[in-house]
Parts: structure tokens; sequence; C-alpha cells
């Protein structure tokens, strides 16, 4: 079973995401000619770059994050990134314009930036940001770390804001 999704997932990559993944795959190729390195997560290929501001951008299934980054923050990161793959998955061709470009926008233009610092509004508040956060955790099963990520990762609230009152199927209340 697990190779059959892998192939599906590749199959879906590589039509219904085609534009952003063979922007990724140059990309790719421009760092891993400069000694960049590599590893799989979830099906998608991670590459460490060095690179000054920079946190991480998802072109499909090609993920590229600072290489700086460790711990939990990197943990954090992986899962983020993967959720923008998925997203390419549920958008396709139209990914580009209604994820990566407010993205870039909301990442890089300086008033921006500096509008989320003075009034303390949190990256993941945008809309493609904060479901990214949704779409990663739920398709790696996984749960993030780091402070930011699960007190404001989605849309800039908690992630799991009720987790301790919610109760079993018979009616127990979680411990998780």
């Amino acid at each position: 079973m697990k190779i059959i999704r892998s192939v599906l997932f590749y199959f879906w990559q590589f039509t219904y995401g085609l534009a952003q993944n063979l922007i990724g795959l140059g990309m790719l190729t421009v760092y891993k000619a400069r000694g960049a390195k590599s590893e799989w997560f979830h099906n998608a290929l991670i590459t460490y770059i060095d690179r000054k501001n920079f946190g991480g951008v998802s072109l499909g299934m090609f993920i590229f994050v600072n290489a700086k980054r460790k711990g939990d923050d990197l943990h954090d990161l992986k899962i983020h990134e993967y959720g923008h793959t998925v997203q390419t998955m549920i958008l396709g061709p139209l990914w580009l314009l209604v994820i990566a470009v407010p993205s870039f926008i909301w990442c890089g233009v300086p008033a921006f930036v500096r509008m989320r610092k003075e009034k303390n509004i949190s990256y993941y508040w945008l809309y493609c940001e904060g479901w990214s956060n949704l779409c990663g955790l739920w398709a790696t099963k996984d749960r993030f770390l780091t402070e930011e990520y699960i007190n404001r990762g989605r849309y800039g609230k908690p992630i799991n804001p009720n987790r301790n009152k919610r109760k079993d199927i018979k009616g127990r209340r979680r411990n998780k």
C-alpha cells in the first residue's frame, strides 16, 4: 500500500502540480551543483540551502529550508513546508496564484514584515500560511514542538485550543 501511495503522490505532483514541481526541480539542480544536502520527508525532498534571511520554500514536492535551522525549529518548519506540498496536491496549477504569490508578498515585502513586527501579528495569520500548518499536521500525523507554531500557528491562534477539554468516545477526558 505504501508503494501505491508513493506512486500516486509522484504522479499527482508531476501532472496536477507540474509547474511548481518543474521550478522546484530546476532549483534542486542548481543547489545540488553547489553541494547542498538533501533528505526525504514523506515522499518530498528537503534540500538544505545556506542563504541569509531565508526560512524555507516549497515548490511541489521540492522543499528548500535554511541549513542553519536546527532542532525543534527545523522539525516544525518541515511540517509547515510539507503543508504547502499538500496544498499543491489540492490546488494544482492554481497553487501559484492562490498560495505562492500571497505567501511571497507576505514574507518578503518590507511593509508587511514591519507591520507584523510592530503589531505582533503572527506570520501564520495569513490564510495560506495557517492552512499550510493544518495541512502539514494532517498529512504527517505529527505535532508542532515550538511555542510559535503551537500558540500562533492556526491563523495566528493556537493549533489545538481545546485539546484538554476533548473527550474520548466513552466520555473520558483525553490525556494527550
